[in-house]
């Protein structure tokens, strides 16, 4: 019934996507702002994104739980990739951050809720656009939509549920390889034995007219099948379950810790 409670406000938030509360709009068009230049991990619209999440921690009340306050500060060497579209200087480790608050209920086990917030900066690896230049890319969907969703879930679950406590990572370096969410399962700022499970959010603000829900991870826990099979009949949601926990996001590098994992995706770009 615990878990159920908690999957159902999920599913909850994303069939109500659609009508933003005024705080949530205003979340989306800061993080997918030209201001911010696609939030590249280690450049400074990646550095003034992390600073906005760390505020919103605040304001929401969350108990500090990086390394340094909100932060937790990493670095990772990139290798060479001779397909590169943006010259990458491999000589030197980039710096990210993830951001990280906590509810701390006093309960024995802690649920993760993550988000990465870097997106493709100007383009390369990993963007679809096929022009020869260089262009913003904002990441609306991939992933202001889903680090949106995970701020108005941390500041509605204050005093709300205290069987768990709820830790909230918004990675970064996900687009380079789990950067950020690999680093924080090998550099934990809590007691991994005492996860309950990890829920990630990548790519949530595209849910079609017939509800249909991609949930990756539904074999971690023989619990999730039924139960989310039975919150989707009851809101009219076209689940399709994938089991496997491993996948290209950041629940992978939980589900490698052997946490039960489940990961929500609404549909990728065309």
């Amino acid at each position: 019934m615990k878990n159920k409670l908690m999957i159902l406000m999920f599913a909850l938030l994303l069939s109500g996507w659609q009508g933003l509360a005024q705080t949530m709009q205003e979340d989306l068009q800061y993080l997918a702002s030209d201001e911010l230049k696609g939030r590249e991990i280690g450049t400074e619209g990646e550095k003034a994104a992390a600073k906005y999440l760390a505020k919103r921690f605040k304001k929401i009340g969350l108990e500090p739980k990086g390394t340094n306050g909100y932060y937790q500060e990493f670095s990772v060497k990139p290798q060479y990739n001779p397909h590169a579209r943006v010259p990458v200087d491999t000589s030197k480790a980039i710096e990210g951050r993830n951001v990280i608050g906590y509810i701390d209920n006093g309960a024995p086990t802690t649920v993760i809720i993550g988000a990465h917030f870097d997106h493709l900066g100007m383009g390369g690896e990993g963007s679809l656009y096929e022009g020869d230049d260089l262009q913003i890319h904002n990441g609306a969907d991939d992933n202001a939509s889903g680090v949106t969703v995970l701020l108005h879930l941390a500041d509605w679950l204050q005093g709300k549920y205290p069987h768990n406590n709820y830790l909230f990572i918004a990675f970064s370096g996900e687009e380079k390889g789990l950067w950020g969410s690999g680093w924080f399962t090998k550099h934990p700022t809590i007691d991994l034995s005492t996860v309950n499970y990890m829920i990630n959010m990548d790519m949530v603000g595209r849910l079609s007219a017939d509800k249909e829900l991609a949930v990756y991870g539904s074999g971690t826990s023989p619990a999730w099948h039924p139960m989310l099979d039975e919150i989707g009949k009851e809101l009219g949601f076209k689940l399709k379950f994938h089991p496997s926990g491993v996948g290209p996001s950041d629940h992978t590098s939980f589900y490698l810790k052997d946490m039960p994992v489940l990961h929500f995706f609404t549909g990728q770009h065309e």
